[in-house]
C-alpha cells in the first residue's frame, strides 16, 4: 500500500512539514508491522536461567554492569531468615561472572570500601560506574568506577560526586554521557527529586570539565524507584524517565507517567502513561524504537505487606513494551520471575537481570538471561 501526501516545502511551513513527516512515519510503522501483537512480542523474548549468585539469600539493590566480558555484581542488601524477625543488612562483597560462552562461573573478587545498596550503575568501556546508594545510616553522593582486568583483578576508582546524595534513582548511558534521574536524597521518600544529572565521560581527562551537570528538571512529579532508558524517537536519541513513586506525609503516589528528554533540544515532552505502575523495575532499549519494561511493582498490595507477610504472591509476572515513535504500550509476554530493585545489564547483545527482590523482604540469587529478537 502506498502513501501519497503533498508536503509543504517553503521555509514558513517547516514546522508543519516536520509534524506531517512524523505522522507519515507513524502510519508507515503501523502498515509495515512495527506494531506487533502481544503474542508476537512474547515470542520475541526468551528467558534462560544462569548460575545463581553464590549467596543463599541473594541481594536487592546491588550495583551491576559488564566490563571486559565479565558481569560484575557489587554490594546489595537482604534480610536474614526469618525475614520478618530480622533487620535489613547491607553488604560489600563483589562477585564476577565469567566464562559466559562455555562455562559460566561466579567468583567473589573483593569488596567495596563500605557496604552499600540502592545506587545506580551503568556499563562503560572503562568499567562499571556506580552512583550514590545508601546504607543503614546515610545516603551517599559518592561515584566510583569498578574495573575488571584481564588478569582477574577488580579495582575501584573515584569519580566526581553527584550534586546531591541519591539512592533509588536510575541511570542510563547515551553516547558518552551518563544521565541519572530520580531518587531520594534522604532516608525518607518525601525527599524524592525531579532531577536529571549528566556526566560527560569524554571529559574525564579534564578535571575542570569532568563534573556532573544539572540538566532541566523533569516537569513531572518528584520520584524515586523509577525506570530510565534511552532510545531514538524518529528524530533524536532521547532519555525516557518512567514510573516510580513518591510520598508526602502519609500519602503515597504510585506513578505511571512517562517523560521524554531530548539532549538535542534540552526539552522534555510528556508521553503516554504506562499501563500500570512499574516502580523499582528494570528497563532496556531494544531494536530501533522499543523500550522493554522487564519488571516492576504495582500498588495493589503495597499497604497489605504487614498483613500478608509470607503469603504475599510476589510481583506481577508480565513484561511490557513501549514504542517510542507511535507512543504506545503493549504486553510483552509472561516472565518467570519479577525481580525488582535490581539493574538490567546488556552483555553480548542479550539482557541480564542479576538478583533482586521477589516479594517484600525476600531476595533472590537468580540470574536471568533475556534474549530479545528485536535486535
Amino acid at each position: 500500500m502506498g502513501l501519497r501526501m503533498k508536503i509543504p516545502t517553503n521555509a514558513v511551513q517547516q514546522s508543519m512539514r516536520s509534524r506531517l513527516l512524523a505522522r507519515v512515519l507513524m502510519v508507515w510503522c503501523v502498515l509495515n508491522g512495527a506494531l506487533v501483537s502481544a503474542q508476537q512480542l512474547a515470542d520475541m523474548l526468551v528467558w534462560e536461567n544462569l548460575p545463581p549468585i553464590p549467596d543463599e539469600l541473594g541481594f536487592a539493590g546491588s550495583f551491576a554492569g559488564v566490563h571486559n566480558d565479565a558481569l560484575i555484581v557489587a554490594g546489595g542488601a537482604n534480610f536474614p531468615k526469618p525475614v520478618w524477625e530480622n533487620d535489613k543488612v547491607w553488604h560489600d562483597r563483589i562477585f564476577v561472572l565469567t566464562g559466559l560462552a562455555q562455562n559460566p562461573q561466579w567468583n567473589q573478587v573483593g569488596s567495596l570500601d563500605k557496604p552499600r545498596a540502592y545506587g545506580a550503575a551503568v556499563s562503560t568501556p572503562d568499567g562499571v560506574v556506580c552512583m550514590g546508594g545508601s546504607d543503614s545510616e546515610a545516603i551517599y553522593r559518592d561515584v566510583f568506577l569498578l574495573s575488571w582486568s584481564a588478569t582477574g583483578q577488580i579495582t575501584q576508582q573515584a569519580y566526581p560526586p553527584l550534586p546531591r546524595p541519591c539512592a533509588s534513582g536510575a541511570a542510563t548511558l547515551l553516547g558518552d554521557t551518563i544521565y541519572l534521574a530520580g531518587g531520594q536524597s534522604t532516608a525518607a521518600l518525601d525527599s524524592a527529586m525531579t532531577n536529571l544529572w549528566a556526566l560527560d565521560l569524554s571529559q574525564r581527562n579534564d578535571p575542570a570539565k569532568f563534573v556532573w551537570r544539572e540538566m532541566p528538571e523533569c516537569p513531572g512529579p518528584a520520584r524515586a524507584f523509577n525506570l530510565i532508558s534511552h532510545q531514538q524517537n524518529g528524530y533524536h536519541d532521547c532519555v525516557y524517565v518512567m514510573s516510580g513513586r513518591n510520598q508526602s506525609g502519609d500519602e503515597v503516589a504510585f506513578l505511571r507517567d512517562v517523560w521524554e528528554y531530548s539532549p538535542t533540544t534540552a526539552r522534555w515532552r510528556r508521553r503516554s502513561d504506562s499501563p500500570r505502575c512499574l516502580m523499582a523495575g528494570t528497563s532496556m532499549n531494544v531494536g530501533q524504537s522499543h523500550i522493554l519494561a522487564l519488571g516492576g511493582a504495582t500498588e495493589e498490595l503495597y499497604f497489605k505487606v504487614e498483613e500478608l507477610k509470607d503469603e504475599h504472591p510476589g510481583f506481577i509476572k508480565q513484561a511490557l513494551a513501549y514504542h517510542t515513535i507511535t507512543d504506545t504500550w503493549v504486553e510483552a509476554g509472561s516472565i518467570p520471575q519479577n525481580l525488582v530493585t535490581t539493574i538490567a545489564v546488556r552483555w553480548r547483545g542479550d539482557i541480564f537481570i542479576p538478583g533482586g527482590e521477589v516479594r517484600p523482604r525476600v531476595r533472590s540469587n537468580s540470574v536471568f538471561r533475556v534474549t530479545s529478537h528485536y535486535d
